[in-house]
């Protein structure tokens, strides 16, 4: 039995998932590791963690009785996206990783602007300035740790530097690269004059290939740390949310335009693989490659999904282990509309559709009727007006979805009602909540020659039943009540 393994680098843990040649997943382990804030706005991780997480996780996977003599032959990876991560010329950071959720580089981001019209930039990369790509990043770490940065050779995302100490080459992906506002999206390679004009050296920047290409071999000291037999095949990865569609199904030609993903992490995405690049020209979308060779992706994303549930359960049940699972069945039983309460997710900015780091969130309507299941209710139904707002705007270059797939940790059966009603999809629940990390063992498995590659070839998912189809009646509710929800972020205070 021929298995490959694949690493997703989430915002919080590791999560290794093993995958037989038939598509089985036989195993899921994870290990945690922290983010710091040495100051307000600051989010980092050191990159050590990272490997002492994957050491751990993947001790308990190959401890499993069902993995025992199995022939593991590659590893396949993904991650979070837009964090950068320093890497002198051995290949060993020189400072901790700066994460996708970090504020710091709010002047980076603002000139970035300034030096390139917004109209050129979102035309070229599919994106535009966000503090949370890695190009400001570069650009702040430059200006305010030159020293630190005088010892940088490299540029990568997390899954590339895991995967430097795999293999000893440094690399990245097309889909990684193309979330750092320094890539030409059209051409899916780095874009030299887009560097240049932000005062980056693009000798930073690593050798990109595709996602499913074999990056090379696990070395001999990686393999004696791992408990994995040494030369196996290391897949080069790619981003997490395109590593989901693709774990979920989300890559083969008739899918394309019909079916979106729906993803509930910390964050949230509606993403949506394409034929072509799709661009909105006010960058309010973000244009990504797929880790599917010739295909691309169209992503809105929020910043607050899982994080706003998380938010409500600790406020309201603090210290509960039990508390989510109480609050959620409590929501269930108060109807569509929360008694007029209306939640707005912007616990962390935003982005889709404002691009506004600045943006707060907010509980509007509240009465002193009002308890724990409406507030719960109100913050799952808020969540999906954002998403709303996203696919709408999807909608405008040519996403003409036609039913929904939705996976991630935060996925329970009220929230997938509340979306399918408020997005007026079918939605189904994803065969598995880990996409990413299976769609990192579908890349390490094709980097084998396990699987022919993403498009052709990768093994199907088991069928789902968990449907839910959109109630009408709430569909209609929930429309009058996204206009009022869209009127909002104009009227409350920012900052």
């Amino acid at each position: 039995m021929r298995v490959s393994i694949g690493i997703d680098l989430g915002s919080s843990r590791v999560k290794l998932l093993a995958l037989d040649e038939e598509g089985n997943a036989l195993g899921v382990t994870m290990a945690s590791y922290a983010t710091e804030s040495r100051r307000p706005g600051y989010a980092e991780q050191n990159p050590d963690r990272w490997w002492d997480a994957l050491r751990l996780a993947m001790s308990e996977m190959l401890s499993r009785p069902n993995l025992r003599g199995a022939d593991v032959v590659a590893l396949g990876l993904t991650g979070q996206m837009h964090t950068a991560v320093f890497l002198d010329d051995a290949g060993v950071p020189v400072r901790p990783a700066i994460m996708w959720s970090d504020g710091r580089a709010d002047a980076e981001t603002a000139e970035i602007e300034k030096l390139i019209p917004r109209a050129e930039l979102v035309a070229r990369t599919g994106n535009r300035s966000n503090v949370s790509f890695t190009a400001p990043k570069i650009m702040w770490v430059a200006a305010h740790e030159p020293e630190v940065f005088a010892r940088t050779r490299w540029v990568v995302q997390p899954k590339d530097a895991v995967r430097a100490r795999l293999t000893g080459e440094v690399a990245s992906d097309v889909s990684d690269a193309s979330a750092t506002l320094l890539f030409d999206l059209k051409a899916r390679t780095w874009a030299p004059d887009i560097c240049q004009k932000l005062g980056i050296d693009g000798r930073l920047l690593p050798p990109l290939a595709e996602s499913e290409t074999r990056a090379g071999s696990l070395r001999e000291d990686a393999a004696r740390a791992l408990g994995l037999p040494v030369g196996i095949a290391v897949a080069v990865g790619g981003a997490d949310a395109p590593a989901a569609a693709l774990g979920l199904g989300l890559a083969r030609e008739e899918d394309t335009n019909g079916t979106v993903l729906v993803s509930l992490g910390t964050g949230g995405q509606v993403l949506a693989p394409v034929t072509d690049p799709r661009m909105d020209p006010e960058g309010r979308l973000h244009g990504l490659c797929h880790v599917v060779p010739g295909q691309w992706c169209v992503m809105a994303a929020i910043l607050s999904a899982a994080a706003s549930l998380d938010w409500v359960v600790r406020l309201l049940r603090p210290g509960d282990p039990h508390g989510s699972r109480e609050l959620l069945t409590a929501a269930a039983k108060v109807p569509a509309g929360s008694d007029g309460l209306i939640f707005l997710p912007y616990l962390r900015g935003e982005r889709t559709p404002h691009f506004d780091s600045a943006a707060r969130g907010a509980m509007v309507g509240m009465r002193i009727s009002h308890g724990a299941p409406e507030l719960t209710r109100a913050v799952l139904e808020g969540v999906a007006f954002a998403l709303a707002e996203g696919l709408e705007l999807m909608r405008g270059v040519g996403v003409q979805p036609t039913s929904g797939v939705v996976a991630g940790g935060g996925v329970n059966r009220l929230w997938q009602q509340i979306i399918a009603d408020v997005l007026d999809l079918p939605i189904a629940l994803g065969a598995t909540e880990h996409g990413s990390a299976r769609g990192a063992a579908i890349l390490g498995a094709v980097a084998a020659g396990v699987i022919p590659s993403t498009v052709n070839g990768v093994p199907p998912l088991p069928a789902d039943t968990r449907l839910m189809e959109p109630d009408q009646a709430n569909v209609r509710l929930y429309a009058e009540i996204s206009a009022t929800y869209r009127e909002l972020y104009g009227r409350l205070p920012h900052g």
